[in-house]
């Protein structure tokens, strides 16, 4: 049984110095690269590391060449088995205002290993707040409002559902 708890004890010193001291900007390198395989681009940011995680200080973000969103600050924390992604005042851009809301004050991803297939995402904006989901194996992006705003550009995209108003699509 001492064997055991020293075995486990060893595991979690090794996992939280891999997480404490991994090259962070190095990562986020590696993220940007693949984000650009989608055509998906993080410009103008200012990177700060932190002990376990990254902030980035008003990014842009564009998608296909057009300027999607800017960007406040994200905030990228990760310990290895889970990692959390916050992204605070986003201002979309006034060219998709008819699809997107103007304003989105948080928005938090949720990742972890105990469930690789899936990334909860939680909402709060000018339209209410939201909690939904990515689900990459079936690529699906489902998003329910829990409480609800200013969701009148947005209701063309939306249907009722059993618990309120609700968004899905697929990539």
């Amino acid at each position: 049984m001492q064997m055991v708890k020293k075995a486990m004890l060893a595991l979690l010193v090794v996992l939280f110095s891999i997480a404490l001291f991994a090259p962070k900007r190095e990562l986020y390198y590696l993220l940007e690269s693949k984000l650009l395989q989608y055509d998906i681009v993080i410009h103008n940011e200012t990177i700060e590391e932190e002990i376990f995680g990254l902030k980035l200080k008003h990014p842009e973000l564009y998608f296909g060449g057009i300027k999607v969103a800017q960007i406040e600050e994200i905030s990228l924390f990760s310990l290895l088995i889970s990692s959390k992604l916050k992204a605070n005042g986003l201002t979309i851009d006034e060219s998709l205002h008819k699809w997107l809301p103007e304003k989105i004050n948080h928005a938090i991803l949720d990742y972890t290993l105990l469930h690789p297939k899936r990334i909860i995402l939680s909402l709060e904006g000018s339209f209410g707040a939201a909690d939904g989901y990515i689900a990459l194996d079936q690529r699906v992006v489902h998003i329910d409002l829990t409480k609800e705003g200013s969701i009148e550009p947005l209701k063309p995209l939306l249907k009722k559902g059993a618990k309120g108003w609700e968004y899905e699509t697929s990539f």
